[in-house]
């Protein structure tokens, strides 16, 4: 248990039981889907993880946020290993999701935040090819992220993974992002993108851990 939590018993409570209000029908984690459990990837460089619920580190310098978040996220980088590094960004962008039930994030926060993805929106109008793919991946499953931390700008983040997941091809890792992001709330589409993915998950690979991790069977 970390010292935050030591501190402050009462309202870890309480965190942990808004975050169990908020489980979806399929999500196997208590909590909004894309912010509430970190995404295994194995030695995979991203942003400095550390030992609060959340797994990111206290010591981390947001000012770097954009600057780092966009280094990590070069075409080779895995899909997993990009929804990690975005995770821990908006984690990052909203000080370790501040009060995130009562909506109080401040005016900094919200600056951290739509400064990284007005970066990622911008990667999405100069890149061509494959990289467009990942660009609108990117861009849409950090505001997505950001909406599960009910920091709501507005952009419709599913629709741009949707769009990605056209220019990319079929792959069960985006399925996987598109699964989360259309689970709450619930999507009609969100079954067939979970049936896509656990279809294409190679046994023993990051994507198998992480469908196992995330989802329920049922």
């Amino acid at each position: 248990m970390s010292s935050q939590s030591r501190s402050f018993p009462a309202r870890a409570l309480r965190r942990a039981f808004l975050l169990a209000a908020l489980v979806g029908a399929t999500a196997l984690f208590a909590g909004t889907p894309l912010i509430c459990h970190p995404y295994a990837i194995g030695d995979a460089k991203s942003l400095p993880p550390g030992p609060d619920w959340h797994g990111v580190s206290r010591t981390y310098d947001r000012k770097n946020l954009t600057r780092d978040t966009l280094a990590l996220l070069q075409a080779d980088t895995p899909i997993i290993v990009r929804m990690e590094t975005l995770r821990r960004a908006a984690i990052y962008a909203t000080a370790g999701m501040r009060d995130w039930d009562k909506d109080r994030y401040t005016a900094e926060d919200r600056a951290v935040a739509t400064d990284l993805f007005e970066q990622l929106r911008a990667r999405t109008t100069t890149a061509t090819g494959p990289a467009q793919g990942l660009a609108l991946f990117d861009a849409g499953f950090f505001v997505e992220t950001l909406r599960h931390a009910r920091m709501d700008l507005k952009i419709d983040g599913y629709k741009l993974l949707a769009h990605a997941a056209e220019l990319h091809g079929a792959d069960p890792e985006i399925e996987f992002a598109l699964a989360l992001a259309s689970s709450w709330p619930k999507r009609k589409e969100h079954d067939t993108h979970l049936t896509r993915a656990r279809t294409g998950a190679k046994p023993s690979s990051l994507l198998a851990a992480n469908l196992a991790t995330h989802f329920t069977k049922s």
